[in-house]
């Protein structure tokens, strides 16, 4: 618990993306969660399918983007606000600013955050200036957190 507030358990963040977003698929495996749902960030904007994974709550969950490809969205520019290039792991929150926490669900936290990053990035597409925000993952950065923390962002 953080603080006396319970977190919310592996199963509880499924049941929460199937009633928040029926549209998607997930499963429970020793792995832990993987749920996919199709985001389209506008009215006018594509559909991008989202993986999210979350091993449990003493872990940080991940979301990336299957489809379409980012990376050949980009061309040949470096895709800003990401944890990791090669994996296109998208930069949600911070971990060591405790900007999420295991009492949240995924389902109304991290899901609406990809939404909203989607958003920025497509603008960024057309004007190549991130407009969305927050602190950009700098593993040679020298800072202040739990191992923990930092272990998620390599």
């Amino acid at each position: 618990m953080f603080q006396g507030i319970k977190r919310v358990s592996v199963a509880q963040q499924l049941a929460s993306l199937r009633c928040d977003w029926p549209e998607g698929q997930g499963q429970l495996t020793k792995q832990g969660l993987t749920w996919l749902v199709a985001l389209r960030p506008t009215s006018l904007s594509r559909t991008y399918v989202i993986r999210l994974t979350y091993a449990s709550p003493n872990t940080w969950p991940q979301v990336h983007v299957v489809s379409p490809s980012l990376r050949e969205l980009a061309g040949d520019r470096t895709i800003p606000h990401l944890y990791c290039q090669r994996t296109i792991r998208l930069c949600l929150f911070t971990p060591w600013l405790r900007e999420w926490q295991p009492h949240q669900r995924l389902s109304r936290t991290l899901v609406p955050w990809a939404k909203t990053w989607l958003y920025y990035f497509e603008d960024w597409l057309t004007t190549n200036e991130w407009q969305g925000g927050g602190l950009h993952p700098n593993p040679t950065q020298t800072i202040k957190a739990s191992q923990k923390s930092w272990q998620y962002l390599k």
